[in-house]
């Protein structure tokens, strides 16, 4: 993470994991970012993650784009699934004042959908309606 870059903290609470394995892998077939919902096409790079949370195995898949925003603006850790939500209360509560350096970093579509969040949080001024 560049240190420029505003930082998202998330509090993770107890949620540590007796085993956590994340793996980069390139797909042999479509799966699901569990971040942006987004199809994972063959041939695209992701990162696989398998843990045991409170007893229980949990798989995770995890698009390039938002991996990148993950790297770019998530300081100490996040909980899987809910890394837009953060980043989306993270913008607002700072405003929408994002270094572009720290936009210089993230892939193409994610740079465009970061933005994008930017301009909705312009328009809806955080509104939680």
């Amino acid at each position: 993470m560049s240190e420029n870059c505003a930082c998202v903290w998330v509090e993770s609470g107890d949620c540590e994991p007796a085993f956590y394995n994340s793996t980069p892998r390139r797909a042999r077939k479509a799966h699901v970012c569990e971040e942006c919902n987004r199809e994972i096409a063959a041939g695209e790079e992701y990162e696989h993650v398998t843990g045991k949370w409170d007893g229980g195995i949990s798989v995770y898949k995890t698009c390039a784009d938002c991996l990148s925003i993950r790297d770019s603006f998530f300081c100490d850790g996040w909980l899987h699934g809910g890394m837009w939500e953060a980043l989306d209360q993270h913008l607002c509560d700072i405003g929408g004042q994002v270094a572009s350096a720290c936009l210089e970093t993230l892939t193409p579509a994610a740079r465009a959908k970061v933005i994008e969040r930017i301009d909705d949080l312009w328009e809806d001024d955080c509104d939680d309606d």
